[in-house]
């Protein structure tokens, strides 16, 4: 389906990850790190970045590149504009999700609730930085590298029938995620965000759909 492609790939990867800390002599050094990127997160109430994404299919080295513009609203706003190689919207209100491919001259609606409750891992990363703290039970996250301008993260579910590992990067100065990267041994989906906006004030009716005359709007 439509939604679940473009929610599993994209949003799970930009908005943020959860993570459980595992009984290990860095687990306080990484609640410090948590702790202050929280903090930071508290003064962005809305952003924009453009995006480029990188899906590769393991079996056959099959590449696929999309791109756009992402827009999200503490706390559930959420938009969506990817404008190649085709064009696709998806639009998040904190109520329903409609994504609409103007190709087809069709919009389909989902309830927000029913994505969310459906995903576990993207109910997890949805609202990292204020709930990762009530997450650790489903996540191990590990301080893979630290550099002077950003650090990145090891994510992956404690669950072993979960076969998925997740690498963030996190900007120190911001707390903005600047890239990522999901595995789950059948492909790989890179994320990279730039020309990030920061609080600019956006109105809810950037995140809510009006259906353009002949379009098809199908609730699910």
């Amino acid at each position: 389906m439509i939604i679940k492609k473009f929610v599993s790939t994209i949003v799970i990867l930009f908005i943020c990850v959860s993570a459980v800390l595992c009984e290990a002599p860095e687990q306080q050094n990484i609640d410090t790190i948590l702790s202050k990127l929280e903090k930071q997160d508290l003064a962005i109430k809305d952003l924009q970045a453009d995006y480029t994404q990188t899906l590769t299919y393991l079996s056959t080295d099959e590449q696929f590149v999309s791109g756009g513009v992402f827009k999200h609203k503490k706390p559930n706003y959420i938009y969506l504009g990817q404008t190649t190689p085709t064009k696709q919207y998806s639009y998040i209100d904190g109520k329903n999700i409609t994504t609409f491919v103007p190709d087809n001259r069709q919009a389909i609606v989902e309830k927000w609730k029913d994505v969310i409750n459906s995903d576990m891992l993207l109910t997890s990363v949805f609202k990292f930085m204020q709930n990762w703290k009530t997450l650790k039970k489903d996540y191990i996250i590990e301080l893979k590298e630290e550099t002077k301008v950003d650090y990145s993260f090891s994510i992956k579910p404690i669950n072993a029938r979960e076969k998925w590992t997740m690498i963030i990067t996190v900007s120190k100065s911001s707390s903005l995620i600047t890239k990522t990267s999901f595995n789950n041994d059948n492909f790989i989906v890179d994320v990279k965000l730039t020309n990030y906006k920061t609080n600019n004030n956006f109105k809810n009716d950037i995140f809510k759909f009006t259906a353009p005359k002949n379009v098809d709007v199908i609730e699910l």
